[in-house]
């Protein structure tokens, strides 16, 4: 077998674990996936490998600063590669940071280019629905809905193979919608949920979610309230092994708009305690407009 044909059966089953929740099996495959990269100028590995160890050591510690510096590493390795995805992808992961340190005006520009570049690749919807998701966040209804309207083609279907871009972007949607309270909307999509939990994956790391936690979500917003109560603490548990800090601030604080929405006996005492947690870790990480939202659920 020629090497690079086996670095690539390499990186593909790091990958694979890293998206089934098995970041340490995908480590060790990292291990040796980067000498033997290296050694033949493999750059889409030795980039992956360098992204996903910045994703591992910020779970376990949510440091951003850290976070930035992987990032940088996996810039340094690609600086040679002209693999599209890779463009989309890297430029995406520079946003979101922005997104999470609350400079969500910086992190729109960040990924305008990587929306115009991944068209007609895999990765196709990745951007998208960052922007479609940052916006949602930000408050800008009329232009969030009106991008969604113009590309529902890309979100996956049922019943046909579907790329990892529409994946992606099916995730973002939802919990743009929801943040916008478009819950009628986000509720449609439900059913594409199964779908996603079928392919097996426990993290959307490109996008730091957990399926599970966005199965929760488009549950709530179907008020199909015991299924979410189902998704949420199975995407806890799977948090806490990864282990990944941020989602559980996530997890909780999408948990409690689903309580608050659902109003039930003891669910506004039970909303108040997991956003008060989520308050504890938005504040250590510093994401203020994270904070902000919180503490307006709280009232």
């Amino acid at each position: 077998m020629p090497p690079w044909q086996f670095v690539l059966q390499l990186l593909i089953l790091h990958q694979e674990l890293f998206y089934l929740g098995h970041p340490q099996e995908a480590l060790r495959i990292a291990d040796k996936l980067e000498p033997m990269a290296m050694k033949i100028g493999q750059s889409l590995s030795l980039a992956f490998c360098h992204s996903t160890r910045a994703w591992i050591d910020f779970g376990k510690a949510a440091d951003l600063a850290k976070l930035e510096s992987g990032f940088h590493g996996v810039r340094k390795s690609d600086r040679e590669a002209a693999f599209v995805h890779l463009e989309v992808f890297f430029d995406v992961q520079v946003s979101l940071l922005d997104f999470f340190r609350g400079n969500w005006t910086s992190a729109l520009v960040h990924v305008q280019e990587p929306r115009r570049r991944e068209s007609g690749s895999s990765m196709e919807g990745f951007g998208l629905g960052t922007i479609f998701r940052q916006m949602a966040y930000a408050g800008d209804r009329d232009s969030a809905l009106a991008i969604l309207d113009e590309n529902r083609a890309l979100l996956p279907r049922t019943g046909q193979t579907n790329t990892a871009g529409s994946w992606f972007m099916l995730a973002l949607v939802i919990e743009g919608l929801v943040m916008l309270r478009e819950q009628s909307q986000a509720k449609k999509l439900y059913p594409l949920v199964d779908g996603l939990l079928d392919t097996g994956a426990v993290v959307l790391w490109p996008i730091s979610r957990f399926t599970h936690t966005i199965a929760g979500v488009a549950a709530a917003a179907a008020h199909e309230w015991e299924a979410a109560e189902g998704h949420f603490p199975i995407a806890m548990k799977q948090s806490e092994s990864f282990p990944n800090r941020l989602e559980q601030a996530e997890i909780r604080r999408l948990h409690a708009m689903m309580l608050l929405d659902r109003a039930g006996p003891g669910d506004r005492n039970r909303a108040q305690t997991l956003l008060n947690q989520a308050l504890e870790t938005y504040t250590l990480i510093g994401m203020p407009r994270h904070l902000e939202i919180t503490q307006a659920l709280i009232g």
